[in-house]
């Protein structure tokens, strides 16, 4: 069995949220740049948490060229990870970097699903 750290090679953080912190990692027998996410155990629930359960099992079934890719799910004795395509953005960013920190105006939002609609 491969370890972790055979297997990736972290580079930096890039953020530290409510469930867990994401690094951009090296998968190293690919050189795949991934976003390596190490998730925080819930302090009001034993195990993996609904949310993180949710979103395991909508990423294994979509598969779209706009929604991130979940590489793989990684569960060990000290918790679990979940690794995905790397994207120099996220869309938190994009938005609060939007219209001069106000957001995206409802024009933009309207493109959007326009566009989102039509693909």
């Amino acid at each position: 069995m491969v370890s972790l750290k055979e297997k990736y090679e972290i580079k930096e953080e890039l953020g530290d949220g409510t469930y867990g912190v994401v690094y951009r990692a090296i998968n190293l027998s690919t050189n795949e740049e991934v976003a390596y996410k190490k998730l925080k155990k819930q302090k009001d629930e034993e195990g993996v948490s609904s949310s993180t359960l949710r979103e395991i099992s909508l990423l294994r079934e979509l598969q779209h060229v706009n929604i991130i890719r979940l590489v793989e799910v990684i569960n060990t004795v000290k918790g679990m990870s979940l690794v995905f395509e790397y994207a120099p953005q996220d869309l938190k960013k994009i938005i609060d970097d939007t219209n001069g920190g106000k957001g995206l105006d409802n024009e933009i939002i309207k493109v959007w699903f326009l566009y989102f609609y039509f693909i």
